[in-house]
C-alpha cells in the first residue's frame, strides 16, 4: 500500500477540487503526473475512480466514498504533524542574531542560556532577513541599532552599543602606543557592515592617514585577524569583551558608545514567562561581561588604564595608559 501512497495523494486532492489542473497546482506537480497517478490506481484496483466529462471531474460513486475516508486520514495525518510540531515549539527557543554575535558572545554562553531556561534547549540561526512579526519560525531576534516600533513586536533594550579599534597585544611589544602607531599597522575592514572605520573616526574625532587595508567579509573573519596579530580591526563590544578580558585583545583608544542599542525582539503573543526570563538573562550577561572586558579599557576620553596584557609595551600620547613594569629587560 505505501507504493501507492502518492498516487493517493493526488487522487484525494484531484477528488476534492474537482479538477486535475487544480490539484496539480497544489501539489505542485503537472497534470500530467496527476492524471497518471489516478490511471495507475485505477489499474490497481480495476476500477474507474471518474466519470470524466469535457471540463469536469465527476467521481463514481465507489470512489466518493474512497475520497472521504482518506480525506480523513490525511486530515488526520496533519493534525498528528501540527501537534509534533507544537511539542517541540514548546521545548525549542528558535534565536536569531547577527553571526558575529552568535560565534564571539553567545556560543560561549549558551549552555548558562539553556539552564536558566530550565529545560527548554535553544537553537540558534544567522539572521538575514528583516524581522516579521507574521514569521512563527523565530522566536527570538537579537539585533543593534534604533529601536525598533513594529505593531505585533516586544522590543526589549539589553545594552549599549560600543566599538572600537582592537589590536593584539603582541604588536604592542617594544612600541610607543600612540595613535600614530596603532594607523602605522595594517587596517583590517569589512565588507558588511560597511564604513565601520570611518564611522568610528567620524564619532570618536579622529583623522584616519591613508593605509594598507586588509579586507575581509564579515566582522568575524577581522576580529579573529585582529587576535592573529595581522593589524588593527574595529570592534563592537560583545566580539572583543571576552576577548579584552582574557588578553587576547587590547583596546588602546577605548570604546566609544553609539546612538544605537542592543535589544531583543519578540512577537507580543509570545510573551510570557518564559521571554522574561530571556531578557533577563541577556540583560545580566550582557553588563556583566561588558565590566568584565572592559575593566582594564580605558574611556574613549583617554581616561583610565590599558589591559596590562599589552605586556612591554611603553603607552606615549595616551593619557592615562599604563603598562606591565620593563624592568630587568634585556637589550
Amino acid at each position: 500500500m505505501l507504493h501507492l501512497l502518492n498516487a493517493i495523494r493526488a487522487f484525494e486532492v484531484a477528488a476534492r477540487l474537482g479538477s486535475v489542473s487544480k490539484a496539480a497546482e497544489e501539489l505542485r506537480v503537472t497534470s500530467g503526473a496527476v492524471s497518471r497517478h489516478i490511471k495507475n490506481l485505477e489499474a490497481e484496483f480495476g476500477i474507474q475512480l471518474f466519470e470524466r466529462g469535457n471540463r469536469s471531474l465527476r467521481l463514481t460513486p465507489e470512489a466518493a466514498a474512497f475520497a472521504a475516508t482518506i480525506t480523513e486520514a490525511f486530515a488526520s495525518m496533519t493534525r498528528g504533524v501540527e501537534h509534533l510540531r507544537a511539542a517541540y515549539r514548546q521545548s525549542t527557543i528558535m534565536l536569531t542574531a547577527p553571526d558575529t554575535f552568535l560565534l564571539r558572545w553567545l556560543v560561549p554562553r549558551l549552555n548558562s542560556l539553556d539552564a536558566a531556561l530550565g529545560g527548554k534547549s535553544v537553537r540558534l540561526t544567522t539572521w538575514t532577513r528583516e524581522i516579521n512579526p507574521a514569521d512563527r519560525s523565530i522566536d527570538v531576534y537579537v539585533g543593534v541599532g534604533p529601536l525598533l516600533d513594529i505593531a505585533g513586536l516586544t522590543v526589549i533594550e539589553i545594552g549599549a552599543e560600543t566599538f572600537g579599534p582592537v589590536v593584539s597585544p603582541m604588536l604592542l611589544r617594544d612600541h610607543e602606543v600612540t595613535a600614530d602607531y596603532l594607523w602605522s599597522l595594517p587596517r583590517l575592514d569589512i565588507r558588511w557592515p560597511p564604513d565601520m572605520w570611518t564611522n568610528w573616526a567620524r564619532e570618536a574625532g579622529h583623522v584616519l592617514p591613508p593605509r594598507e587595508t586588509i579586507w575581509y567579509d564579515t566582522l568575524t573573519y577581522s576580529v579573529q585577524a585582529a587576535e592573529a596579530g595581522l593589524g588593527v580591526a574595529i570592534g563592537p563590544g560583545p566580539a572583543v569583551w571576552d576577548a579584552l578580558q582574557h588578553g587576547r585583545l587590547v583596546a588602546p583608544l577605548g570604546l566609544i558608545s553609539r546612538p544605537g542599542r542592543w535589544f531583543l525582539a519578540w512577537r507580543s503573543d509570545r510573551a510570557g514567562s518564559t521571554m522574561n526570563t530571556i531578557a533577563r538573562w541577556f540583560q545580566h550577561e550582557m553588563q556583566r561581561s561588558a565590566a568584565q572586558g572592559l575593566a582594564g579599557v580605558p574611556e574613549a576620553d583617554g581616561q583610565g588604564p590599558v589591559r596590562s596584557a599589552i605586556g612591554r609595551a611603553r603607552p606615549s600620547g595616551i593619557p592615562g595608559a599604563t603598562s606591565r613594569s620593563s624592568a630587568g629587560r634585556r637589550g
